[in-house]
């Protein structure tokens, strides 16, 4: 299930990204930066549409092979058709399905989600790295993922709202089952903890890369509370976000503090709001599996410890208790 689409239909989907122009903007950029007019070759991996193969041919691309597994690949042969865009060769499957590539000067895939891996993308460029000819580029060329603890109330009051519905009834288990999710969310700049950004993974694409990913990221206070803004010193829960290198110098990211872009923030709730105090130390471990037939899972562990490294609060979430089919 992808957290961003999963309600919409494929060509929505589709025409939200497309409607992005920071988007656009970013990946016209680095395909300007990285195509050699009449020899570069490009594997484009999970084409979508064909926009992004559609501009590598108006920039010169020698020939583009669009690998798509849905039901797009028909449409991206018609738009090729009604567009009279030539030198593309159009692969109704899944690109770890194809045997005997042909090797190319690039390979592109824009298989990002408002989560940065859950659209496998980790697992898409390890298998396309072999259709690769020596020397050849890949776009993206990395992946960093940043997290920041959320101090204000504002998001968890809209995912939060069991104890407000009528019938004086109980729903500890439902609530407990929703928080044990991450929601897509806008976030502000002014939910986060003051200089409380940390990067919490970084992946070079270059190169081969676990799909299962592990971090401990840690916020320590010294002397005085962790959330000088919004007294008691209160964690609510967790914003994360990417950025990624396109081609040198060219860098797409969803951060807060930049200019929108279709994708969203994540936010990871908590079970309950965590107070931290003066000279304990927050720690969040992330486990993430990106895995293809897993799709995506994420958990998550909130702790504060004190000066002496002792637990004094606790909470753990996993979205396998979440998730409901």
């Amino acid at each position: 299930m992808h957290l961003y689409n999963a309600r919409m239909s494929l060509i929505e989907y589709q025409r939200t990204i497309l409607h992005d122009p920071v988007r656009n903007r970013a990946f016209a950029d680095a395909l300007k930066k990285l195509i050699v007019s009449g020899k570069t070759t490009v594997a484009d991996i999970g084409a979508g549409t064909g926009y992004l193969s559609f501009l590598a041919r108006k920039l010169g691309a020698k020939e583009c092979h669009l690998y798509e597994v849905s039901e797009l690949s028909d449409v991206s042969r018609a738009l090729a058709k009604e567009n009279s865009i030539t030198g593309l060769h159009f692969v109704h499957r899944h690109s770890t399905q194809i045997v005997n590539s042909p090797n190319v000067d690039l390979v592109i895939s824009e298989t990002f989600g408002n989560f940065a891996l859950e659209e496998s993308i980790i697992g898409n460029l390890n298998d396309a790295r072999r259709f690769l000819k020596p020397g050849g580029n890949i776009m993206p060329m990395n992946l960093r993922q940043f997290v920041a603890p959320v101090v204000t109330d504002r998001i968890q009051k809209t995912i939060d709202t069991w104890s407000s519905i009528e019938g004086d009834l109980k729903w500890t288990k439902a609530r407990e089952t929703g928080l044990n999710n991450m929601y897509v969310k806008d976030i502000r700049p002014e939910d986060l903890l003051k200089d409380g950004i940390k990067e919490w993974d970084s992946i070079d694409f270059t190169k081969h890369n676990k799909e299962i990913r592990h971090a401990k990221v840690e916020w320590t206070t010294h002397n005085s509370p962790l959330t000088i803004h919004h007294p008691p010193s209160t964690i609510q829960g967790f914003a994360l976000w990417w950025e990624s290198d396109l081609a040198p110098n060219i860098t797409l990211s969803t951060s807060p503090f930049e200019k929108p872009t279709h994708w969203q923030q994540i936010y990871l709730p908590l079970l309950e709001p965590l107070s931290v105090k003066s000279n304990e130390t927050l720690e969040l471990t992330l486990d993430v599996d990106s895995r293809y037939d897993v799709r995506i899972n994420v958990a998550w562990k909130t702790s504060a410890k004190d000066k002496q490294g002792k637990i004094v609060k606790s909470e753990s979430q996993d979205m396998r208790k979440g998730f409901l089919s």
